[in-house]
């Protein structure tokens, strides 16, 4: 089902108030919004959580997500209120625990396993802004365009804030390597 479609389903959905509208929303957006949230969090398993409490908030704004005038930022407006509110409630804890697996390959060789740690490690000293943008546009393969509207960005935004941390990366890792 193409992007436009899907968001008209769910639209649809919501304004009948149909139960099966949030399974739409899971179908369309959780492979994003994980990615999304495990950019923001750097932690695999506080990515699930948040996750949860994504849909738990969409659940109870369904009705509002019916007149959404752009139902993606919508939803990704609520992941990053959610990722904010959980970071500050985890507080310095939320640090701490990170898990270090959140962009690892879960079944790779020790070279590529140590290759996406490096990258991993790069990553995290990234800006949010940043970070956020090059795994949206390299991990799930968006375009400059969607990753724009999903964060309720310009475009010409989105494109620096990839332009700039792939500089950034490129340091990065370059220093890694030596």
């Amino acid at each position: 089902m193409k992007k436009r479609s899907a968001d008209d389903a769910i639209r649809a959905a919501l304004a009948r108030d149909d139960p099966a509208a949030v399974e739409l929303i899971w179908d369309r957006y959780v492979g994003d919004l994980f990615a999304f949230l495990q950019a923001m969090l750097r932690c695999r398993q506080d990515a699930e959580d948040v996750l949860q409490m994504v849909f738990v908030k969409i659940v109870r704004k369904r009705r509002h997500l019916a007149g959404a005038r752009r139902l993606d930022a919508y939803v990704y407006q609520i992941a990053r209120n959610e990722a904010s509110r959980f970071l500050k409630q985890r507080g310095k804890r939320a640090v701490e625990a990170r898990d270090g697996s959140w962009l690892s390959p879960a079944e790779a060789d020790n070279v590529r396993r140590e290759w996406a740690e490096h990258l991993q490690h790069a990553l995290e000293r990234l800006p949010d802004g940043q970070r956020e943008v090059i795994v949206l546009k390299i991990y799930r393969e968006k375009t400059f365009k969607e990753i724009a509207r999903m964060l309720d960005l310009s475009a010409n935004t989105v494109a620096s804030r990839y332009r700039y941390g792939m500089e950034r990366l490129r340091i990065l890792l370059k220093d890694a390597k030596s």
